[in-house]
């Protein structure tokens, strides 16, 4: 199927609980199609049928990089957006720099990083109950480091480098009512919720 003439494509990246859930739940509330590389990692954690902790999480998905290339996850996830016909697109999730780059050469594709402080993403973490989600600090921070930086050169995850990569950032410091308006403010710029 080929795209509608208009696409937008939106990609988020970020650490754990900094609130790109947040922000993909919003625009897809707001007409988006959704899809997330997590979702693809997942998908091949249930085909090998084995328990889903984020630390399975991660080393699947290292994993899958390593034997397919560092922006697999960008392109498993591409080729289901594009076999839909929604002109808006949101793609959660993105950790890898290699993945940036992938989709960053599509058109009309925007990274917005969404980050907030490392202990208010802590409180989000407990406060959440995700079962893949770590609940000591000394845990919590050991898949954090993880999830900011593993593998080498593009390769694993590199949430520093995404997020320097962003088109815009989001700083999640606060409500989500306030998420929402800087999510807002990002859209009229792109002319995207109009």
């Amino acid at each position: 199927m080929a795209f509608p003439r208009k696409m937008i494509v939106i990609g988020l990246t970020g650490p754990i609980a900094g609130g790109k859930g947040l922000v993909a739940e919003f625009l897809r509330r707001k007409g988006f199609f959704y899809s997330s590389t997590s979702d693809r990692v997942r998908e091949e954690i249930r085909e090998r049928g084995i328990e889903t902790t984020r630390e399975i999480l991660q080393e699947i998905a290292d994993g899958l990089r390593r034997k397919f290339g560092p922006e697999v996850l960008a392109k498993r996830t591409w080729e289901i957006i594009k076999s839909q016909s929604n002109p808006r697109v949101v793609i959660d999730s993105i950790r890898g720099e290699a993945e940036v780059d992938y989709l960053k050469k599509k058109p009309n594709f925007y990274l917005i990083g969404v980050t907030a402080p490392r202990r208010l993403r802590y409180q989000r973490v407990i406060s959440r109950q995700r079962e893949s989600d770590p609940i000591k600090w000394k845990e919590f921070l050991r898949i954090d480091k993880i999830d900011f930086k593993s593998g080498q050169g593009k390769e694993g995850r590199n949430i520093k480098a995404c997020l320097k990569k962003s088109d815009f950032l989001i700083v999640n410091d606060g409500s989500l009512e306030k998420l929402k308006n800087r999510v807002k403010l990002v859209m009229d710029k792109l002319a995207v919720l109009k």
